[in-house]
């Protein structure tokens, strides 16, 4: 294993559930290679779920995708998906780590876990997003990133198919950034670039 960490390594954190699917490949439709910092995916799915979702993305992005394994590094230029019923990690060895433990908010992958992991990790996130949704996961996650300085973004509960996620989020933190559904893409766009 190489042991070696890569000092410019950021990061772009993206939640979300119920409502999110869409989203979620529409801002990979945006990725091109290549880009200067890995984006990592959480999405609330089932335990037995068997999409492997950079199979279902691949004809979107040319960036490389994979769901990740215990370990495994972390590198820029690169997209990476929970997997279903285990909660990713962000280690500040820049490595991912998987955990097992209880379900937050009935959810395994939680994004919570994702986020807060992110936050403590000592590894910049240029961003970390969260949209629509049907419980609270995700909403302490992105204030952590909020209160040590990241850039948090949070889908307009008005245009989010479930309201309840980004709700949440905004209960937590007031001054998260507001994803309008005017400028939603245009916004996304100029962050991942």
């Amino acid at each position: 294993m190489n042991s070696a960490k890569d000092e410019s390594l950021s990061l772009v954190l993206i939640g979300g559930s119920s409502g999110s699917f869409v989203i979620f490949e529409d801002i990979i439709k945006l990725l091109r290679n290549p880009v200067s910092f890995a984006v990592i995916f959480v999405l609330h799915r089932g335990k037995h779920s068997s999409s492997v979702l950079p199979d279902l993305f691949k004809t979107k992005t040319d960036v490389h995708m994979s769901e990740p394994h215990h370990l495994d590094p972390i590198t820029a230029n690169s997209i990476y998906f929970a997997l279903p019923d285990y909660h990713l990690l962000v280690g500040k060895d820049h490595r991912f780590y998987y955990d097992h433990t209880e379900p937050d908010f009935f959810s395994r992958p939680s994004i919570d876990a994702t986020f807060i992991s992110a936050a403590l990790s000592g590894i910049p996130v240029k961003a970390a997003m969260l949209f629509s949704g049907s419980s609270q996961d995700g909403a302490e996650g992105l204030k952590l990133l909020a209160e040590k300085g990241f850039p948090t973004y949070v889908q307009d509960p008005e245009s989010a198919e479930f309201p309840r996620m980004p709700e949440e989020a905004l209960l937590k933190y007031r001054q998260h950034n507001l994803l309008g559904e005017d400028k939603f893409y245009k916004t996304i766009s100029d962050l991942l670039s």
